[in-house]
């Protein structure tokens, strides 16, 4: 396979605009969205990581022991605070574990124009769109030509905490 220089220019722009807003990434804004989740040539266009989050200044990171079975010294440390037993290291050791995440590559209508993005979500709407297209009424949900748009209502409901 031979390197793909283009892909080599993406990755080094992206490099240099580390801090600015990342193009590549959708997240809704409140109120209404409406997307479509592309198709992938994999047959399965939700992909799913475990992060490590609520490291200081540390946005989060790949757990290496949940994604790819290597040795985590952070995992290892709060498998030891789960032993230690008390309160103190229960509550730390749950803000320290990792935390599964989900994406799928999504066009967002309005905005066709910045191509192909990734929408990263939390578990209770993976199990919601894993609903949708295990529904024989809606079929394909990711066919460019008879898929279907989904509505994203995203915001704090009231009386809610979000």
């Amino acid at each position: 396979m031979a390197l793909d220089i283009s892909r080599m220019k993406e990755r080094l722009s992206t490099l240099k605009n580390q801090g600015k807003s990342n193009k590549r990434f959708w997240r809704p804004q409140d109120g209404e969205s409406v997307i479509r989740i592309v198709p992938t040539s994999d047959g399965d266009p939700f992909k799913d990581y475990w992060f490590h989050y609520n490291l200081g200044e540390n946005p989060g990171f790949l757990s290496p022991k949940k994604n790819f079975g290597d040795d985590c010294p952070l995992d290892s440390f709060v498998n030891q605070l789960w032993r230690e037993g008390t309160e103190e290291s229960k509550k730390m050791a749950k803000t320290l574990s990792a935390r599964q995440r989900f994406f799928a590559p999504v066009v967002v209508r309005g905005e066709e124009g910045q191509g192909v993005r990734v929408w990263g979500f939390g578990k209770q709407v993976y199990e919601t769109l894993l609903n949708l297209v295990l529904n024989p009424e809606y079929g394909d949900i990711t066919d460019p030509e008879a898929g279907i748009d989904l509505a994203i209502v995203y915001g704090k409901p009231a009386g809610a905490s979000f």
